[in-house]
């Protein structure tokens, strides 16, 4: 009995006999048929989409991971061809909506017993183990590049403020966005950023051509961030103690935020209001670097018993406090988007924030620019939304009309577009 091997290189069809080889020249058109009928043809090979979810999959979400989990949950919407699938990489089981996969979607738990360096050991074994077509990392950072891994990888860079104002984060925080960052700019088969402003300082401090970077903005999420009834308002006031008077900050409390400016702008504010007038300031987040300092001035502020801290909040009370809140105040020194500021204007609140890049370019001529600089420019800011009723009004609709520019549909539309353009 002859045992025979086939195998066709350049459309030669080459036929073995142990130490012997016979070669027969076939035509193109015959050439898939031969190998039909030997059962040699390779199935369609699968396009697999792998995608890090471990961000999302945070309990406690700030701007990266509120991002990574409205751009997973909207891309979720989009039909996958026959051929295509997407994995979901986390260290933990998936919990909430993110865990609900549709057709085609799978996540995949991929345990690790340490505390760091999950993406940088297991994803990267991952990656060298069982490569998909096209990985995608939501936050700033990819694995490392092990022998043979050739899949593309994309990363979102959100903003490079640790290198224009490294004096806003501490030194080992920026030390490891530094490292995570020169990373992704060097290894990334393609960057995405979340304003034009991000993508112009990219260009600038790495030298990254720019056709390696789109630019997905962001938007809020109007299922949770809209505008409630008074019935819906009223317990979360309740419960929080609050007033009806009352400015709104939402964010961490560290230095980045500038939440010093405000504070004393408020002090100045309630100083020329005179005794008994209501208004307060509340301020939702968790502390961060910086955060002594921030305290340091509450402590002597002459209107301490007016400001509130209240630690992290649900996204549901948040959405009733900014549709409540007189205004709501963002003085962040630096910023790559500023999701906050566009749920403040989906829920109804006039904005007064910092005049820098990031917020120009989202906000438009939807809110009150003060230098963040200037604690006095804000009370009057303050003094301005208060005393005049038909400005408030105005920057309200603006707010409205300005959100309804932003969709997470489209982000996740140009994200799928940047995936599908590297497989």
């Amino acid at each position: 009995m002859k045992l025979w091997s086939y195998e066709v290189l350049d459309g030669v069809f080459f036929k073995k006999e142990k130490t012997f080889q016979y070669i027969h020249f076939i035509t193109p058109p015959l050439h898939n048929f031969c190998l039909m009928s030997l059962n040699l043809l390779p199935l369609t090979r699968p396009i697999i989409y792998a995608i890090d979810a471990w961000s999302a999959n945070q309990k406690k979400k700030s701007g990266v991971e509120t991002y990574a989990y409205q751009l997973i949950q909207t891309m979720k919407q989009h039909p996958l061809e026959q051929n295509e699938r997407v994995v979901l990489y986390s260290p933990t089981k998936l919990q909430g909506p993110l865990a609900e996969l549709p057709n085609g979607w799978e996540e995949k738990t991929l345990s690790w017993p340490f505390r760091f360096g999950w993406m940088q050991g297991r994803v990267s074994l991952e990656l060298f183990r069982r490569p998909p077509s096209v990985f995608f990392v939501p936050a700033q950072g990819i694995p490392r590049r092990l022998p043979t891994v050739s899949c593309p990888i994309v990363t979102t860079i959100h903003d490079v403020g640790f290198a224009r104002r490294p004096d806003l984060y501490d030194a080992a925080s920026r030390k490891r966005l530094v490292k995570l960052t020169k990373r992704s700019v060097r290894n990334a088969s393609h960057l995405i950023t979340i304003s034009e402003f991000s993508k112009s300082e990219i260009v600038s401090i790495y030298r990254v051509s720019p056709d390696r970077i789109t630019t997905t903005h962001l938007a809020a999420d109007t299922s949770i961030y809209k505008q409630l009834s008074q019935e819906e308002i009223e317990p979360v006031l309740e419960r929080n103690r609050l007033g009806k008077h009352f400015f709104l900050y939402v964010g961490r409390l560290d230095q980045k935020k500038n939440v010093e400016t405000i504070i004393r702008a408020f002090d100045q504010f309630k100083l020329d209001r005179g005794v008994g007038d209501p208004y307060e300031l509340v301020l939702v987040g968790e502390p961060g670097f910086g955060f002594a300092s921030m305290k340091n001035w509450i402590d002597h502020a002459r209107s301490k018993d007016q400001i509130h801290t209240l630690g992290y909040l649900e996204t549901s009370d948040i959405a009733a406090l900014m549709n409540a809140a007189t205004a709501f105040l963002f003085p962040s020194w630096y910023e790559g988007f500023g999701i906050p500021n566009l749920e403040a204007l989906a829920c109804g609140a006039p904005l007064i924030l910092s005049d820098i890049p990031a917020h120009r370019e989202v906000i438009g001529d939807a809110g009150l620019f003060v230098s963040p600089e200037n604690a006095d420019a804000f009370a009057k800011a303050m003094k301005q939304i208060v005393e005049d009723p038909t400005f408030k009004e105005t920057l309200n609709q603006k707010g409205l009309a300005r959100t309804a520019l932003f969709d997470w549909k489209k982000t996740a539309e140009k994200t799928w577009e940047v995936l599908k353009g590297l497989v």
